[in-house]
């Protein structure tokens, strides 16, 4: 399953990097930083109950080709966050949740007339390795599945290569499962991110 995710992901990107003629595309390059809004996960396996997280942070880098009015890119992603409670009883609970991400994006981002405020949508779809780490079982284990993001946000160009942006992103995964011991795990996992990042075309 990891070899046919990966593979599948990276065909992915191949192909949009070698779609289009040097001279229809302007290379590019971003970094995005931002807090993490983690929702409470229902624990459906044989283990059974709710946990909810911590703020956390998000990281993002990406390469893509600036076609005018719209971005296709691949996005290697990094978020994580502390657990806080589970239930039921509200028991503190030490560990963390972090998603190492894959994606291949689709942005609408078009200048509108002389304005340097740009309005941004986007939309990806790739693979997410997640890792579940309980600190007091001293558990940890990891699962790869499938991850998308749909998003908007405004962008302000600072000069004809360079922007910066604002964004919010909600950002999703299949059902994650990990065994420990003789318990099944499976959390749902989606989270909502607002974002700050810089956009350089080359």
């Amino acid at each position: 399953m990891v070899r046919k995710y990966t593979k599948g992901i990276l065909c992915l990107i191949g192909v949009i990097f070698s779609s289009f003629p040097a001279q229809a595309a302007s290379p590019y390059a971003g970094l995005t930083v931002g807090l993490a809004y983690l929702n409470d996960s229902s624990l459906k396996g044989s283990k059974r109950g709710d946990l909810s997280y911590e703020d956390g942070e998000a990281y993002s880098y990406a390469h893509g080709l600036d076609l005018g009015c719209f971005r296709l890119e691949g996005e290697i992603g990094y978020q994580k966050n502390d657990f806080e409670t589970f239930e039921p009883g509200g028991i503190a609970t030490d560990g963390d949740l972090s998603i190492l991400s894959l994606l291949a994006n689709g942005y609408y981002y078009c200048q509108i007339g002389d304005s340097r405020i740009v309005p941004i949508l986007s939309a990806g779809i790739g693979a997410a390795n997640v890792e579940y780490e309980d600190e007091i079982d001293e558990f940890s284990e990891d699962d790869i599945v499938l991850a998308y993001q749909v998003g908007a946000g405004l962008g302000i160009k600072v000069s004809s290569s360079v922007s910066v942006n604002a964004m919010y992103r909600y950002f999703a995964t299949q059902d994650a499962s990990f065994r420990e011991g003789n318990e099944d795990i499976e959390l749902d996992i989606s989270s909502h991110n607002v974002l700050i990042g810089l956009k350089v075309n080359f």
